[in-house]
């Protein structure tokens, strides 16, 4: 396939059907790649995850051991695996407009339908070289930035740079380069880190906006459906701000996660009646975890401990 040096790139194939294992391996290996394992679900890919991370999935979305997108969105935010940058090309038999949004919603980059052509099956490994779009971040999506350059630049839309990220499939197949390990690993690790700190500030404003919407709401009384699915998305969003934090230059942030999963805690364990105590302490909170990731605010540590400990006055 035009040269490219794809003999060392470890493909990992997973269908449970073995007649579209034995065609995607047969194209594979017209095409070049001599590293293909396959597997039947989710179970090898965490197998082989426990080996060796390989260098590209192709999986079918339809698994009998679990969920794909499930998988991938969690490879993406780094709960799993050592490489969330890497390449994923999905294939799907016959994909609704709902399985395809979810597959494009997890993360992956590429979405290809069944029966397989072999040229377009190619022509999507090349573009995963050549043309892999660059990551987006934002508190609920980690991915292949979709957007076009007008969407980017519409008025009133805050701004969410992409992200450029490693791409060992590049790494390894790209003729006349020399592929060395140590520096994709350090490659990966600093996309990684840089990730974390976007994914932070994206946290940081969704907090504010899940606040601005629960607190009103709990003025009238009881939690309704949507206050309490919102109120559990601010509980998994301080919990992930607080896993994130971890070696970056905001730690002092950490407490005041903390302290908004305790308050945000009690307030679901409250049920009917959440006091009101904890509701007010929500919006403090909130904006304090914002400015904590302000550089410039040299106050924000000592603000950080301020409320924090009005948390445990005030309970």
């Amino acid at each position: 396939m035009d040269n490219f040096s794809l003999d060392k790139v470890d493909v990992l194939l997973i269908d449970p059907d073995p007649k579209v294992r034995a065609m995607v391996r047969s194209i594979l290996q017209t095409s070049g790649f001599r590293k293909v394992k396959e597997g039947t679900g989710l179970k090898d890919i965490m197998y082989e995850f426990q080996i060796k991370m390989p260098d590209m999935i192709i999986s079918d979305i339809k698994l009998p051991d679990g969920n794909f997108n499930t998988f991938v969105y969690k490879l993406r935010h780094h709960d799993i695996g050592t490489n969330p940058f890497l390449p994923i090309l999905a294939m799907a038999a016959s994909p609704t407009a709902d399985d395809i949004r979810a597959v494009v919603q997890a993360g992956a980059d590429d979405l290809i339908t069944k029966p397989l052509s072999p040229g377009q099956f190619t022509q999507r490994i090349k573009a995963l070289i050549t043309s892999r779009k660059p990551f987006m971040v934002t508190s609920a999506y980690i991915g292949p930035d979709r957007r076009k350059e007008e969407e980017k630049k519409r008025p009133g839309r805050k701004h969410v740079p992409s992200v450029e990220v490693p791409n060992v499939l590049k790494a390894k197949s790209m003729p006349g380069q020399i592929f060395n390990e140590t520096q994709l690993q350090l490659d990966i690790r600093a996309s990684i880190n840089n990730v974390n700190l976007q994914k932070l500030g994206s946290h940081a404003d969704q907090t504010t906006e899940l606040v601005d919407k629960i607190v009103p709401s709990l003025a009238f009384g009881s939690p309704d459906d949507a206050t309490t699915k919102a109120l559990k998305r601010l509980l998994y969003v301080s919990e992930d701000i607080a896993r994130r934090m971890v070696g970056t230059k905001f730690d002092h942030v950490s407490e005041l996660c903390q302290s908004l999963i305790e308050v945000t805690g009690r307030i679901l364990e409250a049920g009917e009646f959440p006091s009101p105590k904890d509701v007010d302490l929500l919006k403090p909170l909130s904006t304090a975890i914002s400015h904590g990731f302000d550089e410039s605010d040299t106050d924000a540590a000592k603000m950080a401990h301020k409320i924090s400990e009005s948390v445990l006055t005030k309970h």
